[in-house]
């Protein structure tokens, strides 16, 4: 419903414009196609996208890379930056054969950017079916969520509390050499871990604990140990590498900072920016909107005449996803196609199209 309300959102970007000024798409592209191929190498291009999860986008990228090699891209997407997600490492959790479920702040239940929500909550629903297939389910978290209504046993702590809880309970179930961070629990809190901790070891095997995707790595880290310690790796938890077609980056923040510094320096001719609004999402200490205004050009494809869309020479109207022609990959690797319901209504562009004009068939479509 969301999706559909954004389709037809009548603030959506109509027009592509230079300086505020109605132009053409063929005029932008024209130029910037122009721009790039007189840089022979791609010295001072630089692109910044949101996460690319598109495998034709990534060819794309790599196509692009190879004839114009000194050309940057820079991946930046808040929802990714400093989670498991950008480290490369993919933790899958099932439910299926999990008699005890804990979750530190992780609302898996709600599918608030959760990976694998529609299969967890399937599994769920499928154990909670029968009362003996389903022991319990714990939820430590910092603000009442779905998966915390649905809970058995409910902790609500500071989201700067559980990482020291999430310590706790890996020294609770026996872990060894566990560093926590000095807190002065109450005897409720203790009673609750004390209890949480039997409980785990008495479905050792059979029991999963989840962290959340935006908690402190450290969450992530203790949830790991627990589950190794408790033999759950294998069982309810699977741990592997992520198959990215294009890696989203070792440290987005680190890749945003070298962008900016390279911004402050004066080496950016061009800077692309697509389907991202780093003036307002940007961390506020880099002062992105002030290295911004030191590229020689900006242009920026998106969805809404936004804050980044305002303060760019160039702005394009994105087509939205359901306009389109794409596809993805999945946490898990699933590749998918994305397929338009209606042609573009503003006329908008993609990522593949912007690619493309810097290759050999500059007008093939996404399709």
């Amino acid at each position: 419903q969301g999706a559909l309300l954004d389709l037809y959102d009548p603030d959506r970007s109509q027009h592509v414009t230079f300086r505020g000024e109605n132009r053409e798409w063929a005029e932008f592209a024209q130029e910037f196609r122009l721009k790039v191929a007189g840089t022979k190498d791609g010295t001072g291009i630089y692109f910044l996208s949101s996460t690319i999860t598109s495998p034709t986008l990534a060819r794309q990228w790599k196509a692009v890379q190879a004839a114009y090699p000194k050309a940057t891209l820079v991946q930046y997407d808040p929802a990714v930056a400093g989670t498991s997600l950008e480290k490369g490492l993919i933790v899958q959790y099932s439910l299926a054969e999990a008699d005890v479920i804990v979750s530190l702040d992780a609302d898996f239940l709600s599918g608030a950017g959760f990976p694998g929500f529609h299969k967890l909550v399937r599994e769920y629903a499928d154990r909670r079916k029968s009362p003996e297939k389903l022991k319990r389910l714990y939820a430590i978290e910092s603000t009442p969520t779905t998966t915390g209504m649905k809970a058995e046993h409910r902790l609500g702590l500071r989201a700067s509390e559980i990482p020291a809880f999430a310590a706790e309970l890996a020294k609770a179930v026996g872990l060894s050499g566990v560093e926590s961070p000095a807190y002065a629990w109450t005897d409720e809190q203790k009673k609750f871990l004390a209890a949480l901790a039997k409980d785990l070891k008495a479905h050792a095997g059979k029991s999963v604990v989840i962290p959340g995707l935006y908690q402190d790595p450290s969450v992530t880290a203790s949830a790991l140990a627990i589950n190794s310690a408790l033999g759950n790796v294998g069982k309810t938890v699977a741990v592997g590498p992520a198959l990215y077609d294009l890696p989203p980056g070792s440290d987005q923040i680190a890749d945003l900072k070298a962008l900016v510094a390279d911004l402050n320096a004066g080496k950016v001719d061009w800077l692309v920016i697509l389907n991202a609004n780093p003036i307002y999402s940007a961390p506020a200490d880099l002062e992105f909107a002030t290295a911004f205004n030191k590229a020689k050009v900006v242009a920026h494809l998106g969805t809404h005449y936004d804050e980044t869309g305002h303060e760019a020479h160039w702005h394009i109207p994105a087509a939205h996803f359901l306009e389109s022609w794409s596809d993805a990959r999945a946490y898990d690797g699933t590749v998918s196609i994305v397929q338009p319901m209606i042609d573009p209504l503003y006329g908008g562009k993609t990522a593949h199209d912007v690619f493309q004009l810097l290759l050999n068939e500059p007008g093939l479509s996404a399709y």
